[in-house]
């Protein structure tokens, strides 16, 4: 953990600088050591039980190896290949003594560390976070995979080309070294507009902060209600219409519903004082009022995703407030909050990035620049899974020399948005370090926000494998709520997690109709169920979307979709 004390002040942090200062900065990582350190020597039995523990697993490994070349029985430690982590793909080095023995080795010291720093009592749980995040990023670092001449994969591609993998991948890194990222994915493979946020649609309204789309219908007819998409202002709103067997978008048209999509803008050093009643006002608000006047709806239904979803559920305690001063002319029917966190307390290691001097050095440049860099965002994100977003990468692109394919979902992680200065604040401080959300303190518009207020019914999908918004964390935000609450929990992560077509049949989901208190509780007794989501969550909003009527007509637009705020333009003029 870094303190007030521990003085990184003059530090400058940029897009590549980032990848440095995330996962392998000596400097921050030996102050969390350190300080868990000085705890260890106040508990000597702990050290010696850890001694102990390390010399029993060395000698239970060394018997494991010899045992294994003496009988030629590499199985007995447990040594297969594993293909997509790219580990002993031939069998001439994958069968080689050294090769087996430093995984093999890696794997056990790695876990001892683990163990040893979980086994610590009485430590400071933001200080034993960020001391367990350093060391598994040190983990990821010191794999036998990231060294040449002790990955199997590698070798047989340096043999098999003469070293040419190596001329590639210095090429590749140059060229990286250049953008100030590592590269992901193919990004000439895919056109905004073309094979990627293309769902037939119309910007209908424009002003400083969104664009507001329409999308086309492709049934007959709709369903009465519509529905309003408030996607994260963090990167772009295509996430959630990505190709056409993969978009949420084009999937609820095709069901018969009237889809509507902020589109936010990506904001320049004009956009510094722009902060969350901003984004509630010009942003929900204005679009709500545009919606209502073409489609005269008395109602809509509402899907926030992640703090899309933060945005909504304020705004619904605003509106339930009796101080509440704008009410739209429209009623919000229902809320359903995709990987939103509401209660910041256990955000996972996002909470690291919240250590009061790395937000100094953040705001040191904000108030610069206006604005915090979407580079950095993006290789913050990239820190939290640098063993798939980094490492990975690393081996390919630098080391076979390859140049990695097209990945729409890569692609549009690879494609970040600038936070204005008042939003990272408001959401560093107000919301992830104060946690001022479930405390009930936060203001909007001078109402104190109370979720305990909101009626409106709400289904929250939270994904298991979230690194950024741990499902525990998302459960735990249902009891900021009344009863009204639907929540269900998906496999696989983030992202992947919730854009998870059933045209696709991935990963599952789980359902609990019992009320418990903890999460762990919940998925002991959840029931798990094969399949996409998105099937449950249309079995539970059909009931009130309202009787098939003819389409809305789009007689009055600005341009076609997905509009010019996605390709990064910024208005002439702010109002």
């Amino acid at each position: 953990m870094i303190n007030s004390s521990d003085d990184i002040s003059g530090l400058e942090i940029k897009g590549w600088d980032l990848f440095q200062f995330a996962v392998i900065s000596p400097q921050i990582a030996m102050l969390s050591y350190l300080k868990v350190s000085q705890q260890m020597v106040s508990q000597p039995k702990k050290i010696k039980e850890s001694q102990q523990d390390l010399l029993n697993r060395l000698l239970e490994l060394q018997k494991s190896f010899v045992k294994s070349i003496c009988d030629s029985e590499k199985d007995s430690i447990d040594l297969k290949y594993n293909e997509k982590e790219q580990k002993f793909e031939d069998d001439v080095f994958a069968n080689n003594p050294m090769m087996i023995f430093s995984h093999k080795f890696h794997e056990t010291l790695s876990q001892w560390m683990i163990d040893t720093l979980n086994s610590l009592e009485g430590v400071d749980p933001f200080l034993m976070n960020s001391a367990r995040f350093f060391m598994k990023h040190y983990i990821n670092l010191m794999s036998p995979d990231n060294f040449p001449f002790l990955n199997p994969v590698v070798l047989k591609e340096t043999f098999h080309t003469k070293g040419e993998n190596f001329k590639k991948g210095m090429e590749i890194l140059m060229n990286d070294i250049k953008k100030g990222t590592i590269t992901t994915n193919d990004r000439n493979h895919f056109q905004i507009g073309k094979n990627i946020a293309a769902t037939p649609g119309k910007v209908i309204f424009q002003n400083d902060i969104i664009e507001l789309i329409q999308y086309l219908p492709s049934t007959p007819q709709v369903f009465a209600r519509p529905i309003l998409f408030i996607p994260p202002w963090i990167n772009k709103f295509y996430i959630l219409d990505l190709s056409p067997e993969s978009s949420f978008v084009k999937w609820m048209v095709d069901k018969g519903f009237t889809v509507f999509m902020i589109s936010w803008v990506n904001p320049d050093k004009r956009y510094k004082d722009k902060g969350f009643e901003d984004y509630i006002n010009e942003g929900l608000l204005d679009s709500l009022e545009k919606i209502y006047e073409v489609t005269k709806s008395a109602s809509i239904h509402t899907i926030g995703y992640c703090v899309g979803g933060t945005l909504i559920s304020s705004f619904l305690a605003y509106l339930a407030h009796p101080l509440c001063k704008r009410h739209p002319k429209m009623k919000i029917a229902s809320a359903t909050l995709l990987a939103t966190l509401l209660d910041f307390e256990h955000a996972g290691d996002m909470s690291i990035f919240m250590a009061e001097n790395y937000l100094d050095a953040i705001n040191a440049q904000m108030e610069e620049k206006g604005f915090l860099d979407g580079s950095i965002l993006y290789n913050t994100f990239s820190a939290l899974r640098a063993k798939d977003m980094i490492w990975r990468y690393f081996i390919n692109n630098y080391m076979l020399g390859k140049k990695p394919g097209p990945h729409e979902i890569l692609f549009w992680n690879s494609d970040p948005t600038n936070l204005t200065r008042a939003m990272q604040t408001f959401l560093a401080r107000d919301l992830y370090k104060n946690n001022l959300l479930k405390t009930g303190t936060l203001k909007t518009f001078g109402v104190p926000i109370n979720l305990k207020l909101i009626k409106t019914p709400i289904y929250m999908i939270s994904t298991k494998k979230d690194h950024l918004v741990p499902w525990e964390a998302t459960f735990d935000g249902t009891k900021l709520f009344g009863k009204n609450v639907r929540f269900v929990l998906g496999g696989s992560g983030h992202v992947a997690g919730i854009i998870n077509s059933p045209v696709k049949n991935k990963y599952c989901y789980w359902i609990n109709k019992e009320h418990v208190e903890t999460a762990q509780e919940w998925l002991n007794t959840a029931t798990e169920i094969a399949g996409s989501w998105w099937n449950d969550w249309f079995e539970w909003i059909k009931p009130m979307t309202g009787r098939m009527m003819d389409p809305f007509r789009i007689v009055d637009f600005i341009r076609d979709a997905p509009g010019i705020y996605v390709n990064n333009h910024t208005p002439e003029k702010l109002s």
